[in-house]
């Protein structure tokens, strides 16, 4: 794993170098985080919360976000005694801050896109 949010080189082995594809990709990622976060609340049911967590974990897996589909995995176990408010308002700021590094780099990867674009 790399010191990045996202891993390019796992994105590459499924899209290779498609840079629409990619876009795609990453658009996709952006709407599910946005969907999905706001149920992410610490009072949400068991079932709800481990949907929440699960969906975003396969999201993060898509784009190589390794960091923030394991937090998520985690985040899948917090239910019942081991998932209480305080605990799961914790979480829930770990996840959020996880997703904000994905969203800037991927913001990034954009403007370096946009950038070689004009140049061409």
């Amino acid at each position: 794993m790399s010191d990045t949010e996202i891993d390019f080189e796992h994105i590459k082995q499924y899209l290779g170098d498609d840079i629409e594809l990619t876009k795609e990709v990453f658009g996709l990622f952006k709407n599910q985080v946005e969907m999905w976060s706001r149920g992410m609340t610490p009072d949400a049911d068991d079932e709800s919360w481990g949907a929440i967590m699960h969906s975003l974990k396969g999201s993060a897996r898509a784009i190589g976000a390794h960091k923030l589909a394991e937090l998520c995995a985690k985040g899948e176990g917090l239910k019942g005694e081991k998932g209480g408010i305080e605990v799961r308002s914790a979480h829930i700021h770990d996840v959020k801050f996880s997703i904000e590094k994905a969203l800037i780099e991927i913001g990034r990867w954009e403007y370096r896109q946009t950038l070689a674009s004009m140049r061409s």
